[in-house]
């Protein structure tokens, strides 16, 4: 069994959805017992800064090596510009990630669950495509 932790959601009860299955963190934290629902953990976006307690495997694949660069790249400007740098307040200290969104009550229309859905990182065309009782049951 292995434990993870969440930093986007440190408290609360949220479903973090990976390509093996859905995982809930309780108060930051999941036991996760299946093997694939673990690796698939290990690769959900890092905006979830998920971690994994004791972890002490290697990465599976080394990471690449840069490219290296030629003179005609050296001259070449980026093809994006840079990312903006976080908010600042006004006394100079950058703003906190954006809250986790409300769970609507169950009560609440399709529209408002599948809104939730989207907003916890599901594709809205599957959202859609479930009953409104499959929502609430999946992501309530």
């Amino acid at each position: 069994m292995s434990l993870f932790r969440c930093g986007r959601f440190p408290s609360g009860e949220w479903p973090i959805r990976t390509r093996a299955g859905i995982v809930w963190f309780r108060d930051g934290q999941a036991d996760v017992g299946d093997p694939d629902l673990a690796a698939a953990l290990r690769e959900v976006p890092a905006v979830f800064a998920i971690t994994e307690e004791g972890a002490t495997e290697p990465p599976a694949e080394p990471p690449a090596e840069p490219p290296a660069q030629t003179e005609e790249c050296a001259t070449e400007p980026p093809a994006e510009p840079p990312a903006e740098p976080p908010a600042q307040t006004e006394e100079g200290a950058t703003e906190p990630p954006a809250e986790p969104p409300e769970r609507p009550a169950q009560s609440a229309s399709k529209a408002a669950w599948v809104d939730y859905a989207v907003a916890l990182g599901t594709d809205r065309d599957e959202a859609e495509a479930l009953k409104k009782a499959e929502l609430v049951a999946q992501f309530g």
